[in-house]
């Protein structure tokens, strides 16, 4: 299922790159001096990377949102910021003091915040165009690291309301990334933009820098 999903989302990415390298016979859309504000829905494919000792953990692929804004300096050059959320499971090997190794699962919440330029390599409604990003990445792994707190009070409507805090083990990592598309511009007021991105994190413990893989597609509204 993994394969075909990628496969699938591979052949659409090709196909459009091909019409984007095409000349566009409508006319353009002059993205010079606006701003946009996009939704982007991302594909991330599954990753695996080590830890130390022989310990590693396997991410399995799901998708996520976000929300982001630009500034376009000119047709071509765009500058703005991005928020990306999502939340995948996970299988970690942890290694003991004795070399035994065990396996167990859990699911993680990653939240992205970066800033990305983009520079579109046509002037047309349809065009390619390369990005690059540079941010910090959250990242909880719901592993408790703490005792559970509690807290209680009064609510007008609720009556008696208790509720309970679970720390959790997380870290906050500079992120950077890279990606290749292509934009439509449907109307003045509406585009899309396809993409594959390739993103990499300094997460402290691991072995080298681990990077992930992701598709994502774009809602932008000027």
């Amino acid at each position: 299922m993994v394969k075909f999903k990628k496969t699938y989302l591979q052949t659409i990415f090709a196909v459009l790159l091909i019409f984007g390298l095409a000349p566009s016979a409508v006319q353009a859309h002059k993205r010079a001096e606006t701003w946009e504000f996009y939704i982007p829905i991302n594909y991330a494919e599954d990753a695996r990377f080590s830890g130390q000792q022989g310990s590693s953990i396997e991410i399995n692929e799901d998708v996520g949102f976000g929300f982001g804004f630009g500034y376009n300096f000119t047709d071509r050059f765009q500058l703005g910021g991005l928020f990306n959320w999502n939340s995948r499971s996970y299988d970690a090997t942890v290694i003991e003091d004795n070399g035994t190794p065990h396996q167990y699962g859990n699911y993680l919440e990653t939240s992205t915040i970066s800033m990305n330029g983009l520079y579109y390599l046509l002037d047309g409604d349809i065009t390619p165009f390369v990005s690059g990003s540079l941010g910090y990445t959250f990242i909880d792994t719901n592993i408790q690291n703490g005792p559970a707190s509690g807290l209680c009070w009064w609510d007008p409507w609720w009556g008696y309301v208790c509720t309970e805090y679970v720390p959790t083990r997380t870290e906050s990592d500079l992120s950077y990334g890279a990606g290749l598309g292509v934009r439509f511009d449907i109307n003045r007021n509406f585009s899309m933009q396809f993409s594959y991105n390739k993103s990499w994190v300094e997460i402290d413990n691991a072995t080298g820098t681990p990077y992930f893989d992701s598709w994502r597609l774009d809602f932008v509204f000027r």
